[in-house]
């Protein structure tokens, strides 16, 4: 897999020329630079240490509490909008980041996390660059549902689709393939290009792949992480990629944990 990878990947390692980066890249901005085009797998450690010799750094982040999770309801592609604590989150991650120099700032198109990504984004004066690619997974007929087990019907669904990850179809819902390769596809674009730090800004289920792409998981259906709006993590991207936890808000605030923490 590696191999055939590595193989897609070598036309990528000539930088096209700037009028032709982005165009396989649905970006809407806020307003932003051009988006960067993007690369992967152990997370493309040899192209970054051929073309990319410098520390190259990924802060990521799950947005803030949204009315949805307030509300205990399945948000998936639900544009719901941040609650007070949510925007309280907002600023507490501006303020972990003050010190950081930032090249660029990527959410995805829903406001939950354009709102989270507002106050850094503000404060670094660099534009939100809001992508379609790296929204949250679409969970169908489950989206809008209550997550509390008091929808029998939503709690079957959740019930067979655990039972059978692989097999079983949500009625509408995106399939994790797809969900998987569209997050991949843009990441790999993002990191083509990465200079020096950047922030993203996304969901539970988008940051998943996106952790296991950048730390050499395989498949993020291979290890369990569960990512928790109170912590952002830190990629280091070298031979051996490497990742800090810094906690957001609480007692722990802005303390560094040496390696993922997700409890």
């Amino acid at each position: 897999m590696l191999k055939e990878f590595l193989n897609r990947l070598i036309p990528l390692m000539v930088r096209p020329a700037h009028h032709e980066r982005n165009q396989h890249l649905n970006v809407r901005s806020e307003p932003a630079p051009q988006a960067l085009p993007l690369v992967v797998e152990g997370l493309a450690q040899e192209f970054l240490k051929k073309n990319n010799p410098a520390l190259k750094r990924i802060f990521l982040a799950r947005h803030g509490e949204s009315v949805a999770n307030q509300q205990k309801l399945v948000s998936g592609q639900l544009d719901a909008p941040l609650t007070e604590k949510g925007r309280n989150q907002a600023q507490w991650l501006c303020d972990v980041l003050r010190n950081e120099t930032l090249s660029a700032i990527y959410t995805s198109s829903l406001s939950r996390t354009i709102e989270t990504a507002r106050p850094t984004a503000e404060y670094h004066g660099i534009g939100i660059q809001a992508v379609d690619n790296l929204k949250e997974i679409h969970f169908g007929v489950l989206q809008g549902r209550p997550t509390d087990g008091s929808d029998k019907d939503a709690q079957a669904l959740w019930q067979a689709k655990a039972a059978d990850k692989e097999a079983f179809y949500i009625p509408d819902s995106e399939g994790n393939c797809a969900f998987e390769n569209r997050v991949t596809e843009c990441l790999e674009s993002v990191l083509q290009d990465l200079q020096g730090a950047i922030l993203i800004v996304a969901h539970r289920n988008t940051n998943e792949v996106i952790l296991s792409k950048l730390l050499g998981f395989g498949s993020s259906a291979d290890k369990v992480i569960n990512v928790k709006n109170k912590y952002l993590y830190e990629i280091e991207l070298s031979d051996t990629p490497s990742i800090n936890t810094i906690r957001l808000g609480g007692e722990f605030h802005g303390k560094k944990y040496v390696g993922l923490k997700d409890e």
